[in-house]
């Protein structure tokens, strides 16, 4: 049986911030205990180094001086590359030589909670068993390596991240621009309000930006990728040919069309995907999604003569996936979306900006483009738990979701599953007759919450 993480996540440890794990004293072990893991030897003896970098959050400030604190006290130099998205963190890690990315960022939940993520120093997310020994070095009794005198790290501040994110996410374009069309973009009020609409801007686009005066306080508030109807809003309000909308660390995205309706990622990916068959640019004519995509992508893929490859549910699984595979895009349902010639994380400048190209390319509005996806209906739930035994323990709603697989049979699917960041067990039931589908749904969300609801 394999061993299970206690503080990492689907996306790394996230909590209400300044209670435990997320204080300070806690993610100042964390960082120590990284450098121990993630560390290693470099060429020539010289201290190894890390790229830290934050959301807009509050307690941003707080959590990043505790983790410079413990990676300096293990010896590791730390490059402060300030408020930016989780993939420009991963990007410049690998771009400065580092041996580590870290970013401080709860993604898209409310501004009191924060979280940890590390990189790989290539900008790759970490697999279990690396968070697995992370977290035996955390919680050992042992005390992690203290250097003295020169051992010690130092800081540096890193001047000019913005501009070398900014120049890599429009060199995604290989030459293709976008004067004359109008984008609207909602920043969530959080790390790509420093990015996002320079590089539209660089690229001749005519962007009205929304929701881009961080305080600290307001990140995804009534904003951002999970807030649908706010894209749809001002892409109404701007009259703008597309949307774009990020979450607090801008890894994620939201598009919406110029009939203002939100499009999901597995609608990006479909537009994406149809066109790199078309092209002959879809290495291995794979895509990588997870179980949560719906099963209208594979009809799509396999229509063009390529194929789709599931995972477990985060990004990081995808990403795995591709890396042992040789592909280079995949995605979840969610809006982490992976162009792997330009990224080793989810990306939301850089989706953006692909599908914004497939459009000038092709001369099509996203309205038409997204109709290359037909989507099986789908029926899904967020119920929020108490506690969260194995879900093979809830018995009532096992014996229930088994009546539905045998309805369903080959054309449909039911799945639950709790969330790796929150208090909730999400449900999804797929298939053909949307009444069934609710019926059932309903079934099975009252038999959960009747039990630890």
């Amino acid at each position: 049986m394999s061993e299970k993480r206690q503080f990492f996540g689907t996306d790394g440890v996230r909590a209400v911030a300044n209670r435990h794990p997320m204080t300070p004293e806690f993610v100042m072990r964390l960082a120590q205990a990284a450098a121990v893991v993630l560390g290693g030897k470099t060429e020539g003896g010289d201290r190894p180094k890390a790229v830290l970098g934050r959301d807009t959050r509050a307690s941003g400030e707080m959590l990043e001086c505790a983790l410079a604190a413990g990676l300096n006290s293990a010896g590791v130099d730390v490059i402060l590359a300030g408020q930016l998205p989780t993939p420009a963190i991963a990007m410049l890690s690998a771009q400065l030589g580092a041996q580590m990315g870290v970013i401080v960022s709860a993604s898209h939940n409310p501004f009191k909670d924060n979280g940890v993520k590390f990189v790989h120093g290539d900008g790759h997310k970490l697999n279990d068993k690396t968070e697995i020994a992370i977290e035996k070095l955390v919680l050992g009794t042992d005390d992690t390596p203290r250097p003295e005198g020169r051992g010690i790290g130092r800081i540096t501040k890193l001047a000019d991240g913005v501009e070398r994110y900014v120049a890599h996410a429009v060199a995604s374009m290989e030459g293709i621009r976008l004067d004359g069309m109008r984008v609207a973009l909602d920043n969530a009020h959080g790390a790509a309000a420093y990015t996002s609409a320079l590089a539209l801007e660089h690229l001749g686009a005519d962007v009205q930006v929304f929701h881009s005066e961080p305080d600290g306080f307001n990140i995804n508030e009534e904003c951002g990728c999970t807030h649908s109807e706010e894209i749809e809003r001002i892409v109404r309000s701007s009259q703008a040919q597309a949307g774009i909308a990020h979450d607090g660390d801008a890894d994620r995205i939201a598009l919406c069309d110029e009939e203002a309706i939100a499009l999901d990622g597995d609608e990006l990916m479909a537009i994406a995907a149809e066109s790199m068959l078309r092209k002959g640019t879809l290495k291995q004519n794979t895509l990588a999604v997870t179980i949560m995509s719906n099963y209208g992508l594979d009809d799509l893929v396999s229509r063009m003569g390529g194929r789709v490859i599931r995972t477990g549910v985060g990004d990081r699984y995808v990403l795995e996936e591709m890396r042992s595979r040789g592909l280079n895009f995949g995605g979840e349902q969610s809006g982490h979306i992976i162009f792997g010639d330009w990224a080793t994380t989810g990306d939301g400048l850089i989706a953006g900006l692909q599908v914004l190209r497939i459009m000038k390319e092709t001369g099509e509005p996203l309205s038409q483009l997204r109709k290359c996806l037909k989507k099986f209906p789908q029926c899904a739930r967020n119920l929020r738990v108490r506690t969260k035994p194995p879900v093979d323990q809830l018995v009532e709603a096992q014996k229930i979701i088994k009546e539905t697989e045998k309805k369903l049979g080959d054309y449909g699917r039911v799945l639950l599953r709790y969330s790796g960041t929150e208090s909730l067990i999400r449900l999804l039931v797929e298939g053909r007759d949307v009444e069934y589908l609710e019926a059932q749904a309903d079934k099975i969300a009252s038999a959960v919450l009747a039990q630890i609801g």
